[in-house]
């Protein structure tokens, strides 16, 4: 999605939140994941990524706000953009430690409120992946 102009990400009126069903009347928070490698997925990431209504967004905004984001990764057809992840951090951004495993990157869209920016991207290592993955599961219950 990071080659999608800002206009066609602003777009989302009339979907719903992937935590509770509820409608959106706009897309409150929207997160995407790219993985380094072709094996790697992130449940609750995949199949066009998340938007969180302002109620469900609260937690996420909580815990994004501590990670340190990192500029746009470059975008190389010939590589996944996970890839470029790995290209403009060697630390993930929630630990803080040396990304020795794949990476998956994240990135942040529209502002809910607080103190994150209207775009964002960051780097996850391996076992903060997990760590993200089982949080966003535990918001869907």
């Amino acid at each position: 999605m990071s080659s999608e102009s800002r206009t066609e990400t602003d777009s989302g009126v009339g979907e719903q939140c992937t935590a509770c069903g509820a409608g959106l009347s706009e897309q409150v928070l929207a997160l995407q994941t790219y993985p380094e490698s072709d094996e790697q997925t992130l449940d609750g990431l995949t199949g066009g990524g998340l938007t969180h209504c302002p109620e469900c967004a609260a937690e996420p905004v909580a815990l994004l706000d501590t990670w340190t984001d990192h500029d746009q990764p470059p975008v190389d057809p010939d590589q996944p953009l996970g890839a470029g992840y790995r290209e403009v951090s060697d630390n993930c951004s929630f630990c803080g430690n040396d990304c020795d495993q794949p990476v998956v990157g994240v990135e942040l869209y529209r502002r809910p409120g607080g103190g994150l920016p209207a775009y964002a991207n960051y780097t996850l290592c391996g076992d903060c992946q997990d760590v993200f993955e089982e949080f966003l599961a535990n918001i869907r219950e």
